[in-house]
């Protein structure tokens, strides 16, 4: 069996989109632009979840090293017999206020449940297909229908997107109000 680099060189199928996945011959039997479609689908689903790991190990590691510190900081602080308790403890919570921040900068954790939930989505779109690949005869399978599956497919791109921009927008600074004269 190939292995995803093999199959589709540098990039997965996901980000070399439809065409490169059903190919370019025209008038394809239905059926068969169906399952090319959930192949799609399924290499979404595999990018996504290789963010999602990404993005939950990140904000894992972050929450933890910052729990740790600040109980550390805390035990370090409470024991009068440490000499030079609070140079120790001063640079933990410096380090906690550095965690939080990098958290705030790249939303690891926000990052992490939109890929769940696009995951889902994704998930449930692929169900729905093979149902309906499954359930329907050959002569019934609707163009139409493809059409929808793709609509709720890039529906489901265009919110994750539209999300993501609006976790980046939350980082900014305040404008200022527009002038209206």
């Amino acid at each position: 069996m190939a292995s995803q680099s093999q199959r589709s060189g540098p990039h997965l199928d996901s980000e070399r989109g439809y065409l490169a996945v059903a190919g370019p011959e025209a008038d394809r039997p239905l059926r068969e632009l169906l399952l090319k479609f959930r192949d799609l689908v399924a290499a979404d689903m595999e990018w996504v979840d290789s963010r999602r790991r990404i993005f939950r190990r990140n904000a894992s590691i972050v929450r933890i090293a910052a729990l740790l510190l600040t109980a550390v900081s805390t035990v370090v602080l409470g024991i009068p017999e440490i000499p030079a308790r609070a140079s120790i403890a001063l640079p933990m919570v410096a380090l906690v206020t550095v965690l939080g921040g990098l958290e705030t900068f790249f939303s690891w954790r926000s990052r992490w449940v939109l890929m769940e939930e696009t995951r889902y989505r994704f998930n449930r779109l692929r169900d729905e297909l093979d149902y309906y690949i499954v359930a329907t005869p050959a002569a019934e399978l609707s163009r139409d229908r493809l059409q929808e599956f793709f609509d709720e497919h890039q529906g489901t791109w265009a919110d994750a997107s539209r999300r993501w921009v609006e976790f980046r927008k939350l980082d900014r600074p305040p404008q200022a109000p527009e002038v209206r004269g």
